[in-house]
């Protein structure tokens, strides 16, 4: 049978200077900046030290546009001009020099509408921050150079225009879309762009965002940026004095009780596929900005269980694992503000072979056997709660082709906020065969297999080894104490991946290994605060 070719990346329309519509003049309204910018990062950019995609690169003296980016994300970071809210975090004199010196090298060295970042998601990212920023950059400007500004927003809008329905629903599409929305209310000449933006939002609100407001990727991060466009998008039609859009409006509604059934007390979001905890505070603005009443606090979203009790949050896994990230059943955990429990994060920042080390089970608070990961399969998941504690069941067959198993994960969470536990076991999908021949009978062993839980720790927790267990001690003096019946346990190397460090943070994981027998195999396990 022939391999199946990869799907062709789409081939952008790119206008000539001909077919371009006339340059916008001035603008109609300035939007006010919503995306929080750092003070700090800030000065990092003006001492040439570029972070971007949690990477770093040191360039005193360098140009942004003379980098020699690390990663794709790296280089989307920069193409994006999301660093104009750093730079406008500290608004000085120096500041708006370096980014109206930047924004002009940008003009001259990539402007030309072809070649790199002119992408429709990476474009409309660009187009919002250049309008959301306009005041801060075209201050001090000269006609000669104004001008320049104006003619590269309308040839990135006249793009935008010509390309966005070829781009499949999903985020880069709403990028795309929400850059024409500002460029239509914002933008004297650029009127045009503002109803089919509007109508192509509602389409892929509508079929993009399924009706209890998960998306097909299941990522966490990836649906709070989809809020925060679709909320940026909502304020401007707000201030311009347009009237709400009822797709928009609704798709805020629909989404927002599920993040925050989705974020632990610290704000951050749970980790999973290829997501991260999210921009420090960006989903509270995001929220707040939405004006949407707290509805009452979700069990279940996207596929996602969450237990809470006391002071234990615990978010879980608990269906198909979407675009080959293996963590069904895969949880995380935290006390209070604290995370204790998580999973490594997304490695598609670092590039290379993090992102795919980063989508196996052994990167997840999961189960793993013979070192591989599961197939996506469909989880079966049962819930109940008593006075004591709250108990969640789910399995799925995601073993079943290579080994022949069944993997079932029981949590439980106690109401007084002290214990969490639970058993993992592995049994046959179906009835194994029985041995017929003398030698079958007597090679019963190697009817085995082994297998491993990860339970991946927080770089703030300590970790000891001691003859009753590990004792886990977190940055506010709190010691829990992890025992297990079943397998042997081992403290072993780890890491952990967010955007605020530049390098994948050294860790530890408890690691519980064990052998089925007769393709059976249990272990049970628990996190007990002493």
């Amino acid at each position: 049978m022939p391999k199946a070719k990869p799907p062709k990346k789409p081939s952008w329309r790119f206008a000539s200077l001909k077919s371009l519509r006339a340059a916008p003049r001035s603008f109609m309204h300035h939007p006010r900046q919503r995306a929080i910018g750092s003070f700090v990062r800030g000065e990092q950019l003006l001492a040439g030290q570029f972070i971007f995609a949690g990477q770093l690169v040191d360039g005193p003296d360098t140009s942004i546009w003379n980098l020699r980016p690390p990663s794709a994300a790296f280089l989307e970071a920069v193409q994006s001009f999301a660093w104009l809210d750093d730079l406008a975090a500290i608004g000085d004199g120096a500041a708006r020099k370096r980014a109206q010196k930047w924004l002009l090298e940008w003009i001259e060295g990539f402007g030309q509408g072809t070649g790199i970042g002119w992408e429709p998601g990476l474009a409309g990212r660009r187009v919002i921050y250049w309008c959301a920023h306009a005041m801060f950059l075209l201050k001090g400007l000269s006609p000669k150079q104004s001008t320049a500004v104006f003619k590269s927003l309308g040839r990135q809008v006249n793009f935008l225009s010509n390309n966005w329905k070829a781009v499949p629903d999903g985020l880069e599409k709403i990028e795309a879309l929400t850059g024409m929305v500002y460029a239509g209310l914002s933008l004297e000449g650029c009127e045009y762009a503002l109803r089919p933006a509007l109508k192509g939002l509602a389409a892929t609100c509508y079929t993009w965002i399924a009706e209890d407001g998960s998306i097909p990727s299941r990522s966490p991060e990836a649906l709070a940026e989809v809020f925060t466009l679709l909320t940026w998008v909502a304020r401007l039609l707000e201030a311009t004095g347009h009237p709400d859009d009822p797709a928009i409006t609704d798709a805020l509604e629909r989404v927002a009780p599920g993040l925050r059934a989705l974020r632990f007390a610290d704000g951050s979001l749970a980790r999973f596929h290829g997501g991260g905890r999210g921009a420090e505070g960006q989903l509270d603005q995001s929220l707040a900005d939405a004006g949407l009443r707290a509805n009452v606090t979700l069990t279940g979203f996207m596929g996602y269980e969450r237990l809470s009790a006391g002071r234990i949050t615990v978010i879980m896994d608990a269906a198909a694992s979407p675009r080959h990230h293996a963590s069904p059943l895969a949880f995380e955990m935290a006390a209070g503000r604290w995370p204790m429990l998580v999973n490594c994060g997304p490695g598609a920042r670092q590039g290379g072979a993090w992102s795919a080390a980063c989508a196996q089970a052994a990167a997840h608070n999961t189960l793993s056997v013979e070192g591989r990961s599961p197939a996506p399969d469909d989880v079966v998941a049962e819930r109940a709660q008593d006075l004591e504690s709250i108990w969640l069941s789910a399995r799925h067959t995601g073993f079943a082709k290579p080994f022949g198993l069944t993997h079932e994960r029981r949590i439980l969470v106690s109401t007084n906020g002290r214990n969490f536990s639970g058993e993992d076991r592995l049994f046959p999908v179906s009835a194994p065969p029985e041995p017929t021949h003398p030698a079958d009978v007597l090679s019963c062993p190697q009817r085995g297999h082994s297998y491993m839980l990860h339970f991946h720790l927080h770089p703030e927790v300590v970790a000891e080894k001691q003859e009753e267990g590990v004792t886990l001690t977190l940055p506010n003096g709190e010691v829990w104490t992890f025992k297990q019946e079943g397998g042997l346990t081992c403290l072993l190397d780890s890491v952990f991946l967010d955007r605020t460090h530049t390098a994948p943070r050294a860790t530890k994981q408890i690691v519980v290994m064990a052998r089925t027998l007769d393709y059976v195999g249990a272990i049970r396990w628990s996190f007990i605060r002493t």
